[in-house]
């Protein structure tokens, strides 16, 4: 989540206009999910793919894991994303903050398939 900034003055605010609009597209892809719409292959094609990742619950719930894809971190590099809002193991995705990932099936416990 953004940081709150003091603005001063009339403005413009282009950074406030940026975290607006990253608001609506996080809304929009709630509200699709909230109907049952979830993201398909089109939605993940340019989505980072997290494999070995887990669900952290500090300081904000959020997943690590090794990424591929990522436009800030290098492949095979460990990842802690954003505030995770959503995600689906079973349909392999997860939507955060910042973006969707796509989920690789973690392995069952003990190893079997």
């Amino acid at each position: 989540m953004p940081v709150p900034v003091l603005h001063r003055g009339l403005g413009p605010f282009p950074d406030l206009a940026r975290v607006a609009d990253q608001l609506r597209r996080l809304s929009d892809d709630l509200d699709r999910i909230a109907r049952g719409e979830h993201p398909g292959s089109s939605d993940l094609q340019e989505a980072p793919l997290l494999m070995e990742w887990k669900v952290c619950l500090a300081p904000v719930p959020h997943l690590t894991g090794i990424v591929l894809g990522h436009p800030y971190i290098p492949d095979g590099h460990t990842c802690h994303t954003s505030q995770l809002f959503t995600f689906d193991p079973t349909t392999g995705y997860a939507r955060t903050w910042s973006r969707f990932y796509r989920l690789l099936p973690r392995p069952a416990p003990g190893g079997a398939q």
